[in-house]
């Protein structure tokens, strides 16, 4: 694709986001900084672990709150102030 931003991703994400940009109707899920810069940067549709959720939630499928304590719990790294925003605006 010649994108040179793409070239410093992990090999993981870059063939994600490569494949993404050969299909259509496609929604990216991605977590890694430098890999969302790159998908939006491409212009394709991506969202991350927080995203899912956070679309989840109102339709009942998770329970929010809970499934942010269980993330802190791993090496997913989250903020304590986006954890407040997301549950605020739920």
């Amino acid at each position: 694709m010649g994108q040179p931003a793409i070239t410093g991703l992990d090999a993981g994400e870059r063939a994600a986001i490569l494949l993404a940009c050969s299909e259509t109707d496609v929604l990216l899920l991605i977590d890694d900084a430098a890999g969302r810069a790159v998908a939006a940067e491409l212009r394709v549709p991506h969202t991350g672990t927080l995203g899912v959720l956070q679309a989840a939630a109102p339709i009942g499928l998770v329970d929010l709150r809970e499934a942010l304590h269980q993330l802190q719990r791993t090496n997913f790294r989250i903020s304590e102030s986006l954890i407040l925003r997301m549950l605020a605006a739920q």
